[in-house]
Formats: C-alpha cells, structure tokens, sequence
C-alpha cells in the first residue's frame, strides 16, 4: 500500500500500513484502551507505545557513538536492577510484598 498521510493523536505524520502478530489478551487489553478513548485507535495506540521507546534507542546509541558502550560489568548490573524493578512492579500489582 503506498504511504499516506494520517493524522494519529494531534500529529500528522506519514504512515504505512503493515501487518503484526499480537498475544490475544494484548490485543484485547489494547481495544479496550481504545474503547476508553485513550486512542484513536489500535494503530494509533501502539504508535503512541513504541515512540518513546525508538526516543530511548536513538538517545542511547548517541551516548554509546560518544562514550562508547557500556562495559559487560555494567551491562550485567543494569539488566538485574531492571529484572529486580519489574519483579517489584509485578508483585506490587499483584498486591504482594516483594522481597
């Protein structure tokens, strides 16, 4: 499909249309965010999720081109302190004390 101009959530931007797979339940938790009007739609919602997210990667592969990367010591300490947050969301949204 050739590329159009849409209009997703107060910005215009240029658009193509493609296909993805989704978990079931991320696409039905996803149409009730739109059916909430927090989107337009499901395009628009995830559009909305992964830009800051490609905001992020650019941000960190400017950092990484001037300082270089991260050493793997680094690396490893990161990953467990975001494994560690996340179990201490889930357990927090699950009503359970993280330990």
């Amino acid at each position: 499909m050739a590329n159009l101009w849409r209009h997703y959530d107060g910005i215009v931007s240029k658009t193509r249309q493609i296909s993805i797979t989704l978990p079931e339940d991320l696409i039905e938790t996803i149409k009730a965010a739109v059916d909430r009007g927090e989107a337009r739609s499901v395009s628009s919602y995830i559009a909305s999720r992964l830009e800051p997210g490609v905001i992020i990667d650019a941000l960190f592969a400017e950092w990484d081109a001037d300082r270089g990367a991260p050493s793997a010591e680094v690396s490893v300490w990161a990953e467990r302190e975001l494994d560690r947050a996340f179990d201490e969301q889930r357990a927090h949204s699950a009503g359970v004390d993280a330990a």
